[in-house]
C-alpha cells in the first residue's frame, strides 16, 4: 500500500517581541529541503514521508533552533518557533569550504561570514572595501575600482575570489589596477576562509577563498514572492548606488532577479581630489530552478559592467610610473550557469550528485589620457574566456556510532587570453587544469577528522614564442627564452576538530598547497601604465610548494564571541614580482614620455607567520565590545629579506550598540608602522629603495541607525563616518601611496527594506 505523505507548517518569531521573523533559514533534515520564512515568518513542507525528522531554523542575530518532529501518515503538523536574540557571534550556517551547508563551529579552517545586520553596517563600494575589518584580509587600494584582496599578506590568485562557490571570470588577479568584477550591495552573505584552501576549489588557493553568496540559481522555492531593496550614498566621492533583488514561485520553478547600479565622482583626500577615481556599475542577473523532490535543475545568466579610473598624478605630482592624463579602464563580464543536484542514493553508497559548470567571458579595456591634443589611445586591451565544471558525488554512513562523511570529484578550469593595445604588458596564453580530488570526514563523540587530497594537471602557453628582450635605462639588457609549459602535483590536508564543551572547539590544520604560475607571471613583457610598472616574466619559473600549520579556538556562548589562530605557512619557490631598481623609457607616439620602474618575476623560498582573532563580548544587555586583531610576517628565507606590499600590524575596536529599534556604534582602527621592507637595490654604485617604510595611523568612524516593520516588510537605516577626523593616511599595500594618501572622510548613508 502505497504510503501518505502528510504537511510540516509553521511560524517563526522573535522571543521578546513575538514579532514574525521573515527571511529566516528552515531547513528539513535528512531530506535537504529547505526554504526561507515569509512576510509572516511562515514555512510549509507539503509532501512529507513519514518518519523521524530535525527541524533547524537559524537567522542572524538570534541563536539557532533545532527541533525533532516524527510526521506520521496523512498528518499535518504546525510548529510555533520562537528564536532568541543573540547579538555576539557568527552567521550561524556557512557553504564555502565544505560541501554542505553546517555551522561555523563545524568547519576545519578560520572562516568569517558577513549577513544581515553586519553586512549591511560594514557595505563598501567594492567587495575588498566591505571586509576590511575581517581578520587577516587586507585591500590593496589604488583607486576605488582598483581594490583588490589580500589574506595574510598573499595576494593575486593566491585569494581565490568565488561567486556562489565558482571563479569570477575576471583579472583582479593580475596587477593592482584590475578590481573585483562583484557587486557588494545585493549581496546575501560573504563567507572569508583563512589560510590554504585548494582541496575543493583549485590548488593556487594558498592565501584563502573569499565567497559572495547571492543565490543565483534558487535553492529553493519561496511560497510567495520575497526580496530586498538597499540604496546608498556616499560623500566622499558624491556617490549613489542602488539595488534589488527578487525571488518568486512560477508554477513549479523558482526564480530569481537583481539588478544594481552604482555612480561615484573623484574620490577627495584630506589633501585634495584624487584625480581619475571616479566609477560606475551596472550589474544585472537572472536565475531559475526547478525543484523535483529528488534535486535541483537550474540555470543563471549574469551581466556586469564598470567603468573606472586608475589615478596618475596627484596635486600636480606624477605618481612613479603611472600615466600622467590617467587611465580609464571599462570592463564587462558576462557569465552564464548552470547546476544539476540528484539528491537521492546512488549505487548503494552515494546519497548525492552534483553537477555544475559555468562559461565566462570577461573583456578589459585600458584607455590612456594624453597631455597633449592627440586623442585618447588604447593602451591594453583583454579579450578572456573562461570556463569551468565539477562533478561531484557525495557519500554519509553513520556505522558503530562514527559519522562518516566523504566525497570525490573531477574538476576542470580553462582560460584563453588574447592582450592587444599598444603595450599589453603582457603575451596572449592559454591556461588548462583537470584535477581530482576526494576527502573523508570522520567523527566520534568529541572528535572530527578530515583528510583530503588533490591532483592537478595544468598546461599553459602562448602563441608568441619570441625571446623576452628588454633594454634599460641603465644599459641592461635582459633577454628570456619562451617555451610552453606543463606542470602536475599533488596536494593534501590533514585536520582535526575537539569540542572541549558545547561552547568551545579547539582546531588544526596541516596542509600542503601547489600552485604553478600563471600566464602574466611566465609571458609578461611590457609597461603596465595603470599598474604604475614594467613588468617582465619568467617562463621557467618554478610551481610554489606550500607547507602550512594552523591552530585555532572557537567560543560561543550567549554573551561572548571568540575565534583566534596562529599559522605558519612555507612557500617554496614564492613567486613574486621583485623591485629590481631598474627602469625604462616609455614613449607613445603623441604624448610625452615617462620613466617607468622595472618588476621581475622571479622564485624566492619565503615564510608567511603570524595570527588573527576576533573577540565579541556582551557587556550589558545590547551593548557589545568587539576587537580584532591581524599580524601577518612575511620573509625571504635566504637573505631574511622582508618581502615588498606586505600589510602592517592591525587591531580595531568598536563599542556598539545593538538594540531591536534602534542600534549605534563608536570605533577605531590603529595601524602600526610598517618598517620591514625589502632591502635596498644596489644598481650602479646608488642604492634604490624598491619600497619605502610607511607611517602608521589611527581611523575613527561612529554611526546610527533604525530598525522597524511595517505592513509585513522590515527597514533598516544606518548613517555613519569613516575617518571621522579626516585624517591623512596611507595604505602600505597601495601603489599610489607614495604620493597620494587614502580617502578622507566619508559619511555614508544606507537604507535596506526586505519583504
Amino acid at each position: 500500500m502505497q504510503e501518505t505523505r502528510g504537511t510540516l507548517s509553521g511560524v517563526v518569531v522573535d522571543r521578546t517581541t513575538d514579532s514574525p521573523l521573515p527571511g529566516a533559514t528552515v531547513q528539513l533534515s535528512p531530506t535537504g529541503r529547505g526554504q526561507a520564512t515569509d512576510a509572516e515568518g511562515r514555512f510549509t513542507f507539503r509532501n512529507v514521508a513519514p518518519g523521524a525528522y530535525e527541524i533547524e531554523v537559524r537567522f542572524v542575530g538570534y541563536a539557532p533552533h533545532r527541533q525533532s518532529v516524527e510526521m506520521a501518515s496523512d498528518e499535518t503538523i504546525t510548529l510555533a518557533i520562537d528564536l532568541r536574540p543573540q547579538r555576539v557571534g557568527l552567521p550561524d550556517v556557512v557553504v564555502t569550504g565544505a560541501l554542505r551547508e553546517r555551522t561555523t563551529a563545524e568547519v576545519y579552517r578560520p572562516i568569517t561570514a558577513l549577513a544581515g545586520e553586519e553586512l549591511h553596517q560594514q557595505l563598501g563600494s567594492s567587495i575588498p572595501e566591505t571586509l576590511q575589518r575581517v581578520p587577516g584580509f587586507a585591500m590593496q587600494y589604488n583607486g576605488p575600482g582598483a581594490a583588490r584582496p589580500s589574506i595574510r599578506g598573499m595576494g593575486g590568485d593566491r585569494v581565490l575570489m568565488l561567486e556562489d562557490g565558482q571563479r569570477t571570470g575576471d583579472l583582479y588577479q593580475t596587477t593592482a589596477d584590475h578590481g573585483v568584477m562583484m557587486e557588494p550591495l545585493t549581496a546575501e552573505q560573504i563567507e572569508v576562509i583563512r589560510g590554504p584552501a585548494g582541496l575543493l576549489y583549485g590548488s593556487q588557493a594558498l592565501g584563502g577563498v573569499v565567497n559572495v553568496i547571492r543565490n543565483d540559481i534558487p535553492r529553493t522555492r519561496p511560497n510567495e514572492i520575497t526580496g530586498m531593496v538597499t540604496t546608498q550614498a556616499t560623500s566622499v566621492n558624491d556617490g549613489l548606488a542602488g539595488g534589488a533583488t527578487v525571488e518568486a514561485p512560477v508554477g513549479p520553478l523558482a526564480l530569481r532577479g537583481e539588478l544594481s547600479l552604482r555612480n561615484a565622482q573623484d574620490t577627495r583626500t584630506p589633501q585634495g581630489d584624487l584625480p581619475s577615481t571616479d566609477q560606475t556599475v551596472l550589474n544585472g542577473s537572472f536565475g531559475g530552478s526547478w525543484l523535483p523532490a529528488w534535486g535541483l535543475v537550474g540555470a543563471s545568466y549574469r551581466y556586469y559592467d564598470t567603468a573606472y579610473g586608475v589615478p596618475g598624478t596627484f596635486n600636480g605630482e606624477l605618481i612613479p610610473g603611472a600615466h600622467p592624463g590617467g587611465v580609464d579602464i571599462e570592463a564587462t563580464r558576462e557569465t552564464g550557469r548552470l547546476r544539476i543536484v540528484y539528491d537521492r542514493p546512488l549505487l548503494g553508497v552515494f546519497d548525492r550528485v552534483e553537477w555544475d559548470a559555468n562559461l565566462i567571458r570577461y573583456d578589459h579595456t585600458e584607455i590612456e589620457r594624453r597631455r597633449t591634443d592627440a586623442s585618447d589611445i588604447i593602451g591594453t586591451r583583454f579579450e578572456q574566456t573562461s570556463g569551468e565544471m565539477n562533478l561531484t558525488v557525495r557519500h554519509t554512513h553513520a556505522p558503530h556510532g562514527l559519522r562518516l562523511e566523504g566525497a570525490m570529484g573531477l574538476s576542470w578550469y580553462g582560460r584563453d587570453l588574447e592582450s592587444g593595445g599598444v603595450s599589453p604588458g603582457t603575451r596572449s596564453g592559454r591556461s588548462g587544469t583537470v584535477a581530482a580530488f576526494a576527502y573523508e570526514e570522520v567523527g566520534y563523540r568529541a572528535v572530527r577528522l578530515q583528510l583530503g587530497a588533490r591532483f592537478d594537471y595544468t598546461e599553459t602557453s602562448t602563441p608568441d614564442q619570441r625571446d623576452i628582450r628588454v633594454r634599460t635605462r641603465e644599459g641592461e639588457r635582459i633577454i628570456k627564452s619562451v617555451s610552453n609549459r606543463t606542470f602536475a602535483n599533488a596536494s593534501g590536508s590533514l585536520a582535526a576538530l575537539y569540542n572541549v564543551s558545547d561552547a568551545w572547539t579547539v582546531g588544526t590544520s596541516l596542509s600542503r598547497s601547489f600552485r604553478s604560475p600563471s600566464i602574466e607571471e611566465m609571458y609578461s613583457d611590457g609597461p603596465h601604465l595603470a599598474d604604475f610598472s614594467f613588468d617582465i616574466g619568467t617562463p621557467d619559473l618554478k610551481s610554489e610548494i606550500g607547507h602550512g600549520l594552523d591552530l585555532f579556538v572557537r567560543g560561543n556562548t550567549p554573551r561572548l564571541e571568540v575565534e583566534a589562530a596562529a599559522y605558519v605557512n612555507r612557500v617554496n619557490d614564492y613567486i613574486f614580482y621583485a623591485p629590481t631598481g631598474l627602469t625604462v623609457f616609455v614613449d607613445r607616439e603623441g604624448d610625452l614620455g615617462r620613466i617607468t620602474p622595472v618588476f621581475e618575476a622571479e622564485n624566492a623560498d619565503a615564510t608567511f607567520w603570524g595570527g588573527e582573532g576576533r573577540v565579541q563580548y556582551e557587556a550589558v544587555p545590547n551593548l557589545i565590545a568587539d576587537v580584532t586583531a591581524s599580524y601577518v610576517r612575511a620573509t625571504r628565507r635566504a637573505d631574511d629579506n622582508p618581502l615588498p606590499f606586505i600589510p602592517p600590524l592591525t587591531t580595531d575596536a568598536e563599542l556598539r550598540y545593538d538594540g531591536a529599534r534602534f542600534f549605534g556604534h563608536l570605533g577605531m582602527r590603529w595601524t602600526a608602522d610598517q618598517t620591514r621592507v625589502p632591502d635596498p637595490v644596489q644598481r650602479g654604485g646608488t642604492a634604490e629603495r624598491p619600497q619605502p617604510p610607511t607611517d602608521g595611523y589611527v581611523l575613527w568612524r561612529g554611526g546610527v541607525g533604525a530598525a522597524f516593520a511595517t505592513h509585513g516588510t522590515q527597514h533598516r537605516i544606518t548613517l555613519q563616518s569613516q575617518n571621522l577626523t579626516d585624517s591623512t593616511w596611507r595604505d602600505h599595500t597601495s601603489r599610489i601611496k607614495d604620493v597620494a594618501p587614502q580617502p578622507g572622510r566619508n559619511i555614508s548613508l544606507t537604507y535596506r527594506v526586505q519583504f
